[in-house]
């Protein structure tokens, strides 16, 4: 909201709430049909539990390093840009609020 607010001056706390509204309709639809999606494929990996109750994690420098996949790739990307794009926003605000109209 910050971010927009200070891009657009002129937009309204109701304006906002609709683009928050419409963002939440977007993730449920998408984290549904995520979760269909993952119900319906079956894992081809079967699991040992029986010595769930003393199993430890290895030490770190045994562990490989895990494999990032393009979406994550490109969602922190997206994460980075819009920090950083609200960090110049806010300091732009920041200056303009210092120096005055």
């Amino acid at each position: 909201m910050l971010t927009v607010s200070v891009l657009f001056p002129a937009i309204t706390a109701r304006q906002i709430l609709d683009i928050m509204l419409a963002c939440v309709v977007t993730a449920v639809a998408a984290g549904g049909w995520a979760l269909i999606r993952s119900l319906r494929a079956h894992s081809s990996v079967e699991v040992d539990r029986r010595d769930r109750d003393t199993w430890r994690m290895p030490p770190l420098n045994v562990l490989s390093e895990p494999v990032m996949s393009a979406g994550r790739k490109a969602g922190l990307a997206v994460l980075r840009g819009y920090l950083a794009i609200a960090m110049i926003l806010v300091i732009v605000r920041i200056i303009q609020m210092a120096i005055g109209p």
